[in-house]
């Protein structure tokens, strides 16, 4: 059985949308093989997705999963996909697939099962609704920063189990409330802003760039 379900991949400041496809088919032995352009950290998530799904409680046959994550020629990097991986792979493994199309759902996940807060959560939100996506699954410490996009409904999740009962129908959580004139009066201000400076576009690019992945900047 094939089971889908839609993610995104952070490229700089920016996100692109991810297919996350698994396949289980019988063996005499588990096995999780991961294709399509993973980084270390990806490949070691079929570990963490294991264990986060038998502390769940959740139904994991036996035999190979593959997962595969599309577009191939995308580098695939950090743990955001362990929670769509496991609520595909756990889909696959059953006889009632749920339906997802309209969905994002990314998060890393701990051993125990518990959903982990991610990077990038922002840009993520956005990919997600120019992808005509109207659901869009996060951490829960992540779903202020998620829910400042408009035109998505953000819902926070605290572990594996209460995702999966949510795409189910089993459990009902409320789309994220954001008090948008309390979040942003709790911001940090500083007396220059971006907007003060004209053209420079260029250097501004290179400020967010490496602002967003946390580099340093060398003044030549």
């Amino acid at each position: 059985m094939i089971t889908r379900l839609f993610s995104a991949a952070l490229r700089g400041i920016d996100a692109q949308e991810v297919e996350v496809e698994v396949n289980a088919r019988g063996a005499d032995k588990p096995l999780v093989i991961i294709v399509g352009l993973p980084d270390a950290s990806v490949r070691e998530s079929s570990q963490r997705v294991i264990s986060a799904i038998g502390a769940s409680a959740l139904f994991l046959d036996d035999g190979i999963k593959t997962v595969n994550l599309a577009p191939a020629d995308l580098k695939k990097e950090g743990p955001s996909f362990d929670l769509p991986i496991a609520l595909a792979m756990v889909a696959a493994s059953g006889t009632e697939p749920f339906s997802a199309e309209d969905c994002c759902v990314v998060g890393e996940l701990g051993l125990d099962g518990a959903v982990r807060p991610i990077k990038g959560v922002l840009s993520i939100a956005l990919e997600a609704k120019r992808q005509g996506r109207r659901r869009l699954i996060v951490p829960e410490a992540n779903a202020p920063e998620a829910a400042i996009i408009e035109g998505i409904q953000v819902f926070p999740v605290r572990n594996l189990k209460q995702a999966w009962d949510f795409l189910h129908g089993d459990l009902i959580i409320p789309p994220f409330h954001l008090d948008r004139r309390a979040f942003f009066n709790s911001q940090r201000t500083y007396d220059v802003d971006f907007n003060e400076v004209r053209g420079q576009h260029h250097v501004k690019r290179a400020l967010e760039v490496a602002a967003a992945g946390g580099h340093n900047l060398i003044k030549l």
